[in-house]
């Protein structure tokens, strides 16, 4: 007698799912006596509602079980180790069956309510199994993302109530970003690439008028940047997606900025992996070569590998510079079984680059806007920007049969940054010589991050409750140096001649220790058409510095947040929120007492769009951030600060995402902020725009596939940032960045064994300045990419 693992999984309401040793007579049995089970009445080929998220294939068919009236029976081994789509929106259970098994080897029958999923025969997966790349109906699908993870529930989009942006897979191959600034450059809220174009050292945004501080979070966990100089800069090639959730984010990540949190989602191994290598050169001599490898290891699909490489050699904009990187990322999934899985996750690259020229400000001295874009203020025998990477972990998943998911993140990940330059800090009365200084910084940074949490679907009468409890840890440790030197030869700005020599300055050592522990619950609730967040979480953080004043800060508080939504038939889903984020301070008043940590507190009103069998996702907000125990002079002891002050940002946001023919795709957004001091013991800076701040931004994305012409695709984006305010004028005036107006394009001609693609930025080779750096030039980069 053959025994073999059968899953039957039941739409109907008080069965349960299976998952037993039976033999292939019994099956038969179980699967008939369910499937001549009462269910509730609907029509077999009706659509339905579904809101089934990204994850393993065994997980979707449950789910899809649940949501419909659909009978399943399959060997858990036909579907060990594929993974299965979103299905979200209205769609008939076939329609999704079908969704869910493309590009599988998996084939089902149908009899009435009954389905009968099979491994297909080797004739019959040649026949069937096709891989397409460049679709016309592709374009507008895969700009849209439906659920995201920074929120950790794997909400979907229109369920969640606050503001999140997604870059998608598709729009990065589309847009071809070089960094992961660029590729925020077309969303709603966010202003990046704020010290000018090709900033090697360091990555960062504003984010609803608050900077994230150069740091973001990679699966979930947190990337800290290294000293002074020099954050994680992680290649734009092993990136899945790329999503913004926009506000306080310390009841998800502990302590944080007010303004919201960049999260990169990697790239995962694939059952139905298709392999590429690609060759791309460009601007400054660029040429760079990527592979994205994977696939399954053995016949049943339980090991799954992905490898990421990456090589580029590259000059830079200024003379005599490079931007030259090695980069490798391997990951490994193993299906221990149906209920158990781990990814192991491998990370190293090596950069060895120039930092951006320092010119003085360009506001006291205007005649630096006319110098020409190769010539540097520093010395390139000197200057460079070197930066290891190195990082591993695992993500553990195991669901339990009494529907607990248990769920394990972590990585140890090391930074080193080797770092000297050259800048200009004044021009003399001549009006053409620039006195300069220099500095050295030599960090490693190391981070131990876990992230646990066990989850499960509560059922309540008529209320669903997605509960989630979670436990991390962080430990950061930095050691290294930062020095500044200012016996620097002068040069001509009008006619710099280079060579000259330049002592090394000495280091002063600085010492970094943190450490944070933070407990949270996060939960959902629907009701009908109602969906309720409300989640809270206690952190205890503590710093130890190399400072005579202040060695250890020790902090704790207590975040959340919570928002209600309203799904309409129509597709309409308004919403509001409320949410709090706490920032440690560094100092001390002049009692000797330790500021206490910024708190941020956000309230938003916001209405989401996403029509019923349609590619469109839109959504406007509403927003006001307020940051407290911001720190300002103390009136009574001049050398002091005390925490009095105030900023405060309010803004709305409009971000579309649309599809109005099956040929073109639209990208849009409009973002207005006001951020501004609202509390200072400084008159002059009440009512005063926030440094490097800006209140209009827009941009808008069009992506056109002609049906008479597959594979072609023609693409092409504008991007308006607003005057930026950057400080005060020793006269009392202001200083601002002007306006600009930036246009990008892509060529791209795919089948599904190649692709060609040219992308340029800055089409018209437009000269702005942000934060009196000089922006980024045209950059135009042709690549060739092979699938198999």
């Amino acid at each position: 007698m053959i025994h073999r693992k059968i899953t039957v999984v039941s739409g109907h309401p008080e069965s349960r799912n299976y998952a037993v040793r039976i033999t292939a007579a019994s099956a038969l049995a179980v699967a008939l006596a369910v499937a001549a089970a009462p269910y509730p009445v609907q029509a077999q080929d009706a659509a339905v509602q579904l809101n089934i998220p990204r994850q393993s294939l065994g997980n979707a068919l449950l789910q899809l079980g649940q949501q419909t009236s659909l009978q399943l029976l399959y060997n858990t081994g036909v579907v060990q180790g594929w993974s299965a789509p979103e299905i979200q929106g209205r769609f008939t259970p076939e329609e999704a069956l079908q969704r869910m098994l493309s590009g599988t080897n998996i084939a089902f029958e149908r009899n009435g309510n009954t389905i009968t999923l099979t491994r297909k025969l080797q004739s019959q997966s040649q026949l069937t199994t096709v891989t397409v790349v460049g679709s016309a109906d592709a374009a507008a699908a895969s700009y849209i993302a439906r659920t995201d993870h920074a929120t950790k529930l794997n909400t979907p989009l229109i369920e969640t109530p606050r503001a999140i942006s997604v870059v998608t897979a598709e729009q990065i191959k589309t847009q071809a970003p070089r960094s992961l600034e660029q590729a925020l450059a077309y969303t709603s809220g966010v202003i990046t690439e704020n010290g000018g174009g090709g900033d090697t050292r360091m990555t960062g945004a504003i984010i609803r008028g608050f900077s994230d501080g150069s740091a973001y979070y990679k699966d979930g966990l947190k990337q800290l940047s290294a000293g002074s100089y020099g954050s994680w800069n992680d290649p734009v090639s092993e990136l899945d997606s790329i999503e913004v959730l926009k506000g306080p984010a310390s009841v998800y990540y502990g302590q944080g900025r007010p303004g919201g949190v960049v999260n990169v989602v990697t790239k995962k191994p694939e059952a139905a992996h298709v392999n590429s290598v690609g060759l791309s050169y460009g601007r400054y001599n660029r040429v760079e070569a990527t592979a994205d490898l994977g696939g399954a290891i053995d016949s049943d699909n339980k090991v799954l590998y992905r490898l990421n490489i990456l090589g580029r050699d590259s000059d830079a904009r200024t003379i005599d510079s490079r931007d030259d990187r090695i980069a490798i990322a391997p990951s490994l999934l193993w299906n221990i079984s149906d209920q158990t899985r781990i990814t192991l996750r491998a990370q190293y690259s090596q950069e060895r680059g120039t930092p951006k020229t320092w010119w003085p400000s360009l506001f006291v001295s205007p005649a630096v806007m006319e110098l020409p874009a190769q010539w540097t203020a520093g010395e390139p025998a000197f200057d460079h920007f070197n930066r290891d990477t190195k990082s591993i972990g695992y993500a553990f998943e195991h669901d339990t049969d009494n529907g607990w998911r248990l769920r394990q993140n972590l990585r140890y990940s090391v930074i080193d940054i080797d770092y000297a330059h050259v800048y200009a800090s004044a021009v003399q009365a001549d009006g053409k010589t620039v006195d300069r200084g220099s500095l050295v910084q030599q960090t490693r940074g190391k981070t131990l991050a876990i992230d646990n949490r066990i989850e499960k679907d509560l059922v309540w009468g008529d209320l669903r409750h997605t509960f989630s409890l979670g436990l991390d840890y962080l430990k950061y440790q930095e050691r290294g140096g930062l020095g500044f030197g200012f016996d620097v030869p002068t040069l001509n700005m009008r006619a710099p001649v280079y060579g000259q020599f330049v002592p090394t300055p000495a280091m002063d050592e600085s010492n970094l220790d943190l450490e944070q522990t933070g407990i949270y619950t996060l939960n959902q609730f629907k009701l009908g058409r109602w969906v309720a967040n409300l989640s809270l979480r206690h952190d205890t953080a503590k710093t130890t510095q190399t400072s005579t004043t202040q060695p250890t800060i020790s902090d704790t508080a207590v975040t959340g947040s919570a928002g209600l939504l309203y799904l309409f038939d129509s597709g309409f889903a308004p919403y509001v929120s409320y949410a709090t984020s706490f920032d440690p301070a560094t100092g001390r008043q002049f009692n000797g007492t330790p500021f206490q940590p910024r708190k941020g507190v956000q309230y938003e009103a916001g209405l989401k769009y996403q029509p019923p069998g349609s590619e469109a996702f839109i959504t406007a907000s509403l927003f006001e951030i307020t940051q407290t125990n911001v720190s300002t002079s103390d009136p009574d002891h001049p050398r002091f600060s005390i925490q009095t002050g105030e900023v405060r940002s309010r803004g709305v946001e409009l971000e579309g995402k649309l599809q109005p023919t099956r040929e073109i795709a639209i990208l849009a957004n409009y973002t207005y902020v006001d951020p501004k001091t609202t509390k200072s013991n400084d008159p002059q800076q009440i009512g005063r725009q926030a440094v490097q701040t800006v209140k209009n931004t827009a941009s808008i994305w069009v992506d056109y596939r002609p049906q008479q012409l597959p594979g072609v695709m023609l693409a092409g984006g504008v991007r308006y940032r607003g005057k930026a305010f950057f400080g005060k004028s020793s006269t009392g005036g202001d200083y601002f960045d002007q306006p600009f107006t930036l246009a990008d394009a892509a060529l791209a001609y795919e089948t599904t064994r190649y692709r060609l693609a040219l992308n340029v930025n800055n089409l018209f080779n437009k000269k702005y300045f942000t934060s009196t750096f000089r922006g980024a030039s045209r950059e135009a980069v042709l690549s060739a990419t092979y699938y198999w």
